[in-house]
Order: structure tokens, then C-alpha cells, then sequence
């Protein structure tokens, strides 16, 4: 091993006292970073939107929600969330009430999801005592709030639409009062969302003790959650997972993430395919040197294993460097979001991102395994001439 390093020092060396050599060993080297960096970037984005999104949904919706097949609601007298407790009694479950709504300010109408709830979830911009949900307090999200141009204590009329048939001078009009608004980062639920409390939404909805389903939490994961839950569930209910309810955005997330990471990773390759040139280039530069090595009563595979670990060696420090600018980046975006993004369009005002250690270490031994794959050719070529021919060049 002594030996082969003496030898790669000494090729490091000497392609520095030629520029051409040593430029190519640099292209290929930043080549290879670019590729990874890229990449890993690439990947940590498609990560990093995966994970707010998911936290955003579940945060609002629950992880878990029960409710009835036909869509019916469910009494409370029937303590249905005692019976999921038993379970499981470290699971968090609240009822809630859902329908639509139409929503009256001056001349403007607009028709939104109505929620009751006792507590409100986390929104960042909601202190804890501004969590509860009081009385004839209304609470909307923040879009919908600046769009009606709200102040707090103002009035508003909700018509209840869930199941209403007849004619519509007969329709009921409740008033509330505007208290807040919460922030989701999440457009589509900013504008067309809004909260009150569990016995003001039973009133609208003329629900009495009832309930439209139950919210479960816990800090378990989905999926462990949902297995634990299914044999305790029976017909008429069924369990739907925040998944379940966004199975559209995760499906195109999935189906953009494979040609994004495709067209991605052939930057990597244009990197490795340079420094399999460069090596190509190294090893025809030093045929002389080979020829007199073999003359000596070196082995082939000895010189290969020269030009290997020195083809290794471009490829590790590559592979580093684009791992190295990769966390850079990541750490920047994450403290200071300096690249910003369009609300209404990426459900986000920021561009997420989330950095993968397990996936960068994959990255760096692939890189490197095809770095040193790839330069088995330029070095088989060199040894099918013979020794006086490679002495003369």
C-alpha cells in the first residue's frame, strides 16, 4: 500500500507541473461536485416539501379522522371516543363538526368550510391562549380575512348550506364575531377555511349532541396508528388518514420526483464520464512511465490499482465537495429562506428543504464505485500495447 501511495502522490505531483494535467484533474473534480451537488439539492427539496406539506395537512386535519360510511353524524351519547381510548389510551381524540357555510360582509359573499372544534390546531401565528375557541367567536384564515378586509370585533352572518332544500328566503342566518385569523402557509386553506366552537358549529348545523367524527392523534406514526385502531373500528365507521384525504398531492409529488431526480442525476454522470477522461488523459500522458514499470517487473494490476485509487481519490474529493456545498446550502435556505415562493402556487412562502444523510452517504459510494468503475477502460486500453511501443511514447 506504501508503494501504490508513493506513486499517487507522485502523479498528483507531477500534474501539477503540467498545467493541461493539472486542469483536468481540477474540471473533473468540480465536474463531479456540481453533479452531486445538484442532486443532493434536488433531493432535499422534494424532501423538504414532502415534509412541511405532510406536517401543514396533519397539523389541520389529524393524523386520523372516524367518521360514518354515508357520511351521517355521530352521537355523542355513544362515546365512541372512549371506546378508541381503550385502545390506546395515549392517543389524543376530539370530536369536531364540519359543514359548509356561506359567509355575509356588506355585499360580499363567499362560501367557505366551516369546522367546530374546542381547540384550535398549531398555527405559527397563534399564541397559546388564542387556541381556544369561545362562544360566538369566529375565527378565518388570514387570506380570506384580508381579502373581506376584517377588524377584529366585527360582525359577520353565516348561512348554513349542508342539507338545506327549499326555498331561500327560508334560510337562517347566524352572527358571529371575528376575533382572529390564523396562517397555514397554505393558500388553499387560508382563503377557504374557518373556525368556531364545537357547540356554536352544533347550533349551525342543527346538530344537537352530535358530531360529525372524531380528530386522533398521537405520537406514534400513521400507519402504526391506523393498525392499532382498525380492529376496534366496526361498520358504519371507518378510519380516513391524512393521507387518504391528500392522496392527489402526494401522487403528483411522487409522480414529478422521478424525472426530476433522473434528469438530475445525468449531471452527476456528466461528471463521472470527466473523470473517467481524465483519467483516460493521465494514463496516455504516462505511458512512458508505464512501459518502464512493466520493463521493471511490475504487474498490470499493480499499475491498474495506481490509476484506480488516484481516479478514487478525484472522485471522493468531488463527491465531498458537492456534499459539503450541499449542506451549506441547506443550512442557508433552512436559517434565512432567502429563496422565497409564490403562496398560492406551492401551498409554502418558502422554498422547504430538508437534508438526508442516510441518502448523501449512498450518493458518495455510488459516486465513488462508478468513479472507479469507469476507469477500467482507459486503463485496459493502455495495456494492450506492448512494452517498446509504450517506452517510445
Amino acid at each position: 500500500m506504501r508503494l501504490y501511495l508513493q506513486f499517487i502522490l507522485r502523479y498528483f505531483k507531477y500534474g501539477k507541473k503540467r498545467s493541461f494535467s493539472s486542469n483536468a484533474i481540477n474540471l473533473a473534480t468540480i465536474g463531479l461536485a456540481i453533479g452531486v451537488f445538484s442532486l443532493l439539492v434536488t433531493i432535499s427539496v422534494i424532501k423538504g416539501f414532502e415534509n412541511v406539506l405532510s406536517n401543514k395537512l396533519v397539523n389541520i386535519d389529524g393524523k386520523i379522522r372516524l367518521k360514518t360510511i354515508f357520511g351521517s353524524s355521530i352521537s355523542e351519547l355513544d362515546k365512541i371516543d372512549l371506546t378508541i381510548l381503550q385502545s390506546n389510551p395515549k392517543m389524543n381524540v376530539t370530536p369536531f363538526v364540519r359543514g359548509s357555510v356561506v359567509i355575509h360582509k356588506n355585499k360580499v359573499n363567499e362560501g367557505l368550510l366551516l369546522e367546530g372544534v374546542n381547540y384550535l390546531p398549531s398555527f405559527d401565528n397563534l399564541v397559546d391562549g388564542e387556541k381556544f375557541v369561545n362562544g360566538d367567536e369566529i375565527i378565518i384564515g388570514s387570506s380570506l380575512a384580508e381579502s373581506l378586509k376584517l377588524d377584529s370585533s366585527e360582525a359577520l352572518y353565516l348561512v348554513p348550506l349542508d342539507g338545506f332544500i327549499g326555498d331561500v328566503k327560508n334560510l337562517k342566518y347566524y352572527k358571529l364575531i371575528f376575533r382572529r385569523a390564523f396562517t397555514t402557509g397554505m393558500d388553499e386553506y387560508d382563503r377557504n377555511l374557518a373556525y368556531v366552537s364545537i357547540n356554536t358549529a352544533q347550533k349551525i348545523f342543527n346538530m344537537n349532541d352530535k358530531v360529525s367524527g372524531y380528530i386522533i392523534n398521537s405520537d406514534v406514526k400513521t400507519d402504526d396508528l391506523l393498525k392499532s385502531l382498525n380492529g376496534g373500528v366496526k361498520y358504519p365507521y371507518f378510519l380516513e388518514t391524512w393521507m387518504d384525504r391528500h392522496q392527489v398531492i402526494f401522487a403528483w409529488i411522487r409522480t414529478q420526483t422521478l424525472p426530476i431526480v433522473i434528469i438530475f442525476s445525468l449531471i452527476t454522470l456528466v461528471g463521472i464520464t470527466n473523470v473517467m477522461a481524465t483519467v483516460s488523459l493521465l494514463v496516455n500522458e504516462r505511458s512512458k512511465e508505464i512501459g518502464m514499470l512493466l520493463s521493471q517487473g511490475f504487474q498490470k494490476y499493480q499499475i491498474r490499482n495506481i490509476f484506480l485509487i488516484e481516479s478514487g481519490l478525484i472522485g471522493l474529493i468531488g463527491s465531498t465537495i458537492g456534499v459539503l456545498l450541499a449542506i451549506f446550502f441547506t443550512f442557508i435556505q433552512s436559517r434565512y429562506n432567502f429563496i422565497q415562493l409564490p403562496v398560492e402556487v406551492y401551498f409554502m412562502n418558502s422554498l422547504p428543504i430538508a437534508f438526508d444523510y442516510n441518502l448523501c452517504f449512498v450518493i458518495i459510494l455510488l459516486s465513488l464505485f462508478i468513479t472507479i468503475f469507469s476507469s477500467f477502460l482507459p486503463i485496459k486500453t493502455i495495456f494492450d500495447n506492448k512494452i517498446p511501443k509504450l517506452l517510445k511514447n
